[in-house]
């Protein structure tokens, strides 16, 4: 009754491959989104794969050259149309389920194998033709059984992919297109070779649908159509990816603020008190000693009410750097207050720290904030010795006298017993 066109035979298997392609795409997608978008996502597959198969047949129609005319009824033909696009589409929503079992798995493989062979024979059904073509029962239901296992390995194909990272899923979804494309293919004439068409069978003269508009029209118009919604989704894809990153970024960044100082970066008062209190635990287990040093800027008010709050936040910054060129590396430093800042000596006895001490007890005058110059009172404790608790290490700390006594731990020296002076508000 005729013979297969090459070209067109090839247009098919390259539009099977665009809808499995498609099917792939969004049904690894699907379980990322939920809601409205959800929704949209779920019609757009569906749609792509359902009109993409449809597409295929009727391209394959075409590639089979006869004598007569191909046309389809409108009906018959929207129906096909319709059972491939809600197949595909109750599929993908069983495969994009948060958890996915066997049955699912199952259903999802008999919907979607099920509406390609709906699909399939009620499109050849469309040509009405007189008479009526016979069917190889064989061939029909090796037909049936190809488009079974062409859905059942796009959904665990599906399933795969959505656990795949960005460059490796791509490859896996263009290698499992092209086989599952041939699997579509496959079906599509396998169920051709099973129709026997009768020699003087022509279809009907009231088919409203002319075959030619159903080819390579029809495939291009597909094509543009598949491209145009994986694009869409990519575009959709970048962005939730770039709202991701924000969110993340925002967590680290709010994170971040609960232990450090937004304008020096130092850790905060928070995050010095965790950290003594580590040390306390550490040094009971090990013998481990440490002086606390508390250092408050003096005149902090008076220079605020010259400079204003904000240019002077800004420049305790260069303020924090050249506190960093006295302390030895090691020492742990944070901002404790908006004019105070805590140092944690660990073997705060060992003589190399001896020069640190000797060049903080002439801290007073020595920084200044644009031409103004910094006075400065401090404070000290030492664990155990002043303390086996955080909490009573900082206030004996707070209990600030002249600079001159830091790193002279032998005795608590008579100014340290002064009430401690009250810190601005905490920073950070």
């Amino acid at each position: 009754m005729g013979h297969f066109n090459g070209l067109m035979v090839l247009a098919s298997y390259g539009v099977a491959v665009l809808a499995a392609y498609s099917a792939l795409y969004f049904g690894a997608q699907l379980t990322t989104v939920s809601g409205i978008r959800g929704r949209l996502w779920l019609g757009l597959g569906g749609l792509t794969m359902g009109t993409g198969v449809w597409t295929m047949h009727f391209v394959g129609m075409q590639a089979h050259g006869m004598s007569a005319t191909l046309s389809y009824d409108l009906l018959l033909t929207a129906i096909s149309w319709l059972a491939a696009v809600l197949a595909s589409a109750l599929a993908l929503f069983m495969i994009s389920l948060p958890k996915v079992q066997v049955r699912h798995i199952a259903l999802a493989t008999v919907l979607m194998g099920g509406g390609i062979v709906v699909m399939h024979y009620v499109g050849m059904a469309a040509m009405k033709m007189a008479p009526a073509p016979s069917y190889n029962p064989s061939l029909l239901i090796l037909s049936v059984v190809i488009a079974l296992a062409a859905s059942a390995v796009a959904m665990v194909l599906c399933r795969r992919l959505q656990q795949a990272p960005g460059r490796r899923a791509w490859i896996l979804q263009l290698a499992s297109a092209l086989v599952m494309g041939g699997a579509i293919a496959g079906m599509h004439y396998t169920g051709m070779m099973a129709v026997v068409l009768p020699e003087d069978g022509v279809p009907a003269a009231g088919n409203q649908l002319a075959g030619n508009w159903l080819g390579l029209p029809l495939a291009l118009i597909m094509s543009v159509m598949v491209a145009l919604a994986v694009m869409a989704s990519i575009m959709d894809v970048r962005v939730r990816i770039a709202q991701v990153i924000a969110a993340e970024r925002e967590r680290i960044r709010l994170e971040r603020l609960a232990f450090v100082d937004e304008s020096t970066d130092l850790p905060n008062r928070a995050a010095a008190e965790k950290h003594i209190l580590e040390l306390i635990v550490q040094g009971e287990a090990v013998d481990q000693r440490f002086a606390v040093i508390y250092l408050a800027i003096s005149n902090f008010s008076e220079i605020r009410s010259v400079l204003g709050a904000d240019p002077l936040e800004r420049a305790m910054a260069a303020v924090t750097e050249d506190l960093r060129l006295i302390l030895n590396s090691g020492c742990f430093m944070a901002r404790y207050a908006q004019d105070a800042f805590m140092v944690v000596v660990e073997e705060h006895e060992n003589a190399r720290h001896s020069a640190m001490f000797r060049r903080l007890q002439k801290l007073e005058g020595q920084l200044s904030v644009q031409g103004m110059a910094l006075g400065w009172v401090a404070g000290q404790s030492v664990f155990p010795d002043t303390g086996r608790s955080s909490r009573m290490l900082v206030r004996v700390a707070m209990k600030t006298g002249s600079v001159a006594e830091l790193g002279k731990f032998g005795t608590i020296h008579p100014a340290y017993t002064r009430p401690m002076s009250a810190p601005l508000a905490a920073g950070g």
